[in-house]
């Protein structure tokens, strides 16, 4: 699997400006730092991404730098409860996305082969 790298280069504010609006969504989500957003610009490295459709399943693999490691304590009011938190931040710098497949490939009707193969 070859790893891809995922710098972007630098924008112009307005278009940085742009970019940033919030999206309104009518759902849950996962948290905001377990999403990956892959955009035209990445999309330009990956161009594979093209073939994925809402739903299916796929493997990422990635390569991150840590770049900021936070250990916080903290007492209940009453000095009886403590606790530690954690906080690990990574900077995703290179991936790889490869099909999830779900069926053997022996099983698969001829054109579930070919639309794997071309992801």
């Amino acid at each position: 699997m070859n790893l891809v790298s995922m710098k972007v280069p630098k924008k112009s504010k307005d278009k940085l400006q742009k970019e940033r609006m919030p999206e309104p969504y009518d759902e849950d989500r996962w948290p905001y730092g377990l999403q990956l957003h892959f955009r035209t610009e990445q999309v330009a490295l990956l161009p594979s991404l093209k073939n994925y459709n809402i739903g299916d399943r796929v493997i990422i693999t990635a390569e991150a730098s840590v770049i900021e490691v936070r250990q916080t304590e903290s007492q209940s009011a009453n000095g009886k409860n403590k606790k530690t938190e954690y906080n690990i931040e990574f900077q995703v710098e290179q991936v790889a996305v490869d099909p999830k497949i779900v069926k053997p490939v022996e099983k698969m009707s001829p054109k579930e082969y070919r639309n794997m193969r071309e992801k």
